[in-house]
């Protein structure tokens, strides 16, 4: 194994509003507590992404961080209610799933989509990419 060649990414993702991190909500009533504080404000989403290649026992690495500003409309205890019945942000940082029926509520987002949804896909291409183009000049020549 340590002689492979391979590639490893991670990637984690949370949810800020002025300054207060909110990850994952422990219970529906957590929940609807989160969607509350983001009722008419522009919150941030923020994802971490390491890759990592390896080849010949040798190792290159990149990390980065991609910001999303969303924009959620004001919404009424009944639109909260509604959307914590929909069973989809027990597990979303934020407690809320863009790509989800809380897509009803954002009014517009500035920057990367689906950085919101979990994985900036282009800046991982990109950076990959860069990686791989090192590795050519280090390793192989």
């Amino acid at each position: 194994l340590h002689n492979e060649e391979c590639a490893v990414l991670g990637a984690d993702t949370v949810v800020a509003l002025s300054g207060q991190i909110l990850g994952k909500p422990k219970d529906p009533e957590d929940a609807a507590r989160m969607i509350r504080l983001l009722s008419g404000k522009t919150h941030q989403v923020f994802t971490g992404v390491s890759i990592l290649l390896r080849k010949d026992g040798r190792v290159l690495h990149r990390s980065f961080s991609t910001g999303t500003d969303v924009y959620v409309r004001e919404l009424t205890e009944q639109d909260v209610q509604d959307y914590i019945a929909l069973g989809e942000s027990l597990d979303k940082a934020g407690a809320y799933a863009i790509q989800g029926g809380f897509s009803a509520y954002i009014d517009r987002i500035s920057g990367d989509y689906e950085n919101v949804i979990g994985l900036p896909v282009c800046a991982v291409q990109e950076a990959y990419e860069s990686l791989l183009r090192e590795s050519e000049e280090l390793w192989d020549s």
